[in-house]
């Protein structure tokens, strides 16, 4: 039996550029397997006689309780590596209400992983593993760098069989993907390239080993037609989920917007590094510690890896002139719960309980006095007057509360709000109560 060492080299008219490619991407590729506890209610033979128990008129321990059995559902999925401290991106619906996933790496190491942010809509998730060591992290390719019609290849593991390559060609971009009957995107791609159950999350890579979206679904009655995220929804999601502030991991006391691969300094918090630092609004970043930082994901990657209270060096640009500034990555600030209210989720409240409430008999609650334009409260339609009195399990007195519900919110993740419309009659108000689901930014 031949080792490794004795198989002879390919020749060159084998290493045909989608093996070259697969080379460069197939290791960033990971499996992912998760598990979730369903409980199952069987049909209850004694339902009818349950209210005469209730009633008083059966005694409340004649009757057995309902049936009731958990089961244990695994599924399969993919993902891929997007930074080498084990940061990976998948799709929301593979991890979906797991209570345990796992990722196993190419050398068959496996790790728990923890759900760090996700966002159903987009069908995207970003989980974290501590790995033994560094992981070989994908290669992005450049927003909008796609040619109908080249070969791309997708990675997966369908079926379970690991690490699994199709090829085929980008067959079309910008295509519709709905939600709940709704136009969310008209930028997904289409490909030929097989991608089957458990391909989901797996990435699609161009020729020369760089990701250039997410493997995300199939039409099942079709056949050859997948479909794949676009990077650059995949890099403005990341930039985002990945920063220091998202991740609890440190805080720099500024705010940037990325254009034309210049990042430009648009906020200044008071009292923060930055206004510390000297740093104005509409400086341009250049690099961090002498590496160039050519948008917001690139500059969050790096600043991940720094340790808090460590010197940085940032290269600034202003008027034409390029200076350095030293700054340091800070704990993050405690926020109040207007700021969480406003920031998480564009809504500004009331700082007590408005007094048509208080008639209405709420003894708690603020008062939604603002939807904040763009924000998640105004993508579900909340128009202001509603009656917030509960967060998840929060109720909600002040706000404080407001602080202690959200200081622990993910984004993408979705928060719970119990609101009350007060409408006041001449002679009574009406209360009403509903629940709303706002994803949190």
């Amino acid at each position: 039996m031949l080792g490794w060492s004795s198989v002879a080299p390919a020749s060159a008219n084998r290493r045909t550029p989608v093996v070259e490619a697969v080379e460069k991407a197939l290791p960033s590729v990971v499996n992912i397997g998760t598990e979730r506890i369903v409980k199952v209610v069987y049909r209850d033979p004694f339902f009818n006689f349950r209210s005469l128990a209730q009633g008083g008129l059966l005694p409340t321990d004649a009757l057995p309780p309902p049936l009731m059995r958990e089961q244990l559902k695994h599924s399969l999925g993919s993902g891929v590596v997007v930074d080498e401290n084990g940061y990976i991106l998948t799709n929301y619906h593979v991890i979906e209400q797991a209570s345990k996933i796992r990722v196993g790496l190419g050398d068959e190491n496996t790790y728990d992983a923890t759900l760090l942010a996700g966002d159903p809509m987009n069908d995207l998730a970003l989980l974290k593993i501590t790995p033994s060591e560094p992981l070989r992290a994908i290669t992005f390719a450049e927003d909008d760098d796609l040619l109908l019609g080249e070969t791309v290849v997708a990675l997966g593991n369908p079926f379970g069989f690991s690490q699994t390559v199709t090829a085929g060609v980008l067959s079309g971009i910008n295509r519709e993907a709905r939600y709940r009957d709704r136009v969310m995107y008209r930028d997904i791609l289409q490909t030929d390239a097989a991608v089957n159950y458990g391909s989901s999350g797996g990435p699609l890579v161009n020729l020369d080993g760089e990701m250039i979206g997410l493997n995300v679904q199939i039409l099942q009655d079709a056949q050859n037609i997948g479909f794949a995220v676009p990077i650059k929804r995949l890099r403005a999601l990341l930039s985002v989920w990945m920063a220091p502030r998202s991740l609890q991991h440190g805080w720099l006391g500024f705010e940037l917007s990325a254009t034309n691969g210049v990042l430009t300094v648009t906020s200044i918090a008071t009292n923060g590094p930055a206004e510390a630092a000297g740093m104005n609004v509409g400086d341009e970043i250049l690099s961090l510690d002498g590496t160039p930082v050519a948008d917001a994901l690139s500059l969050n990657r790096a600043l991940i890896n720094k340790g808090q209270g460590k010197a940085l060096n940032l290269r600034l640009r202003s008027g034409g002139v390029e200076r350095d500034t030293a700054l340091t990555l800070q704990p993050i600030p405690i926020r109040s719960g207007d700021q969480l209210a406003r920031e998480q989720l564009g809504l500004v409240l009331s700082t007590n309980t408005p007094e048509q409430a208080v008639r209405a008999g709420f003894e708690h609650g603020l008062g939604i006095e603002g939807v904040l334009a763009n924000g998640p409260a105004a993508a579900t339609g909340m128009k202001p007057g509603l009656l917030l009195t509960r967060i998840d399990d929060t109720e909600i007195r002040s706000v404080d509360d407001v602080a202690t519900a959200l200081q622990d919110s993910r984004p993408g993740e979705f928060v719970k709000l119990r609101l009350v419309q007060l409408d006041e009659q001449q002679d009574f108000i009406v209360a009403e109560v509903t629940y709303w689901d706002i994803q949190a930014r």
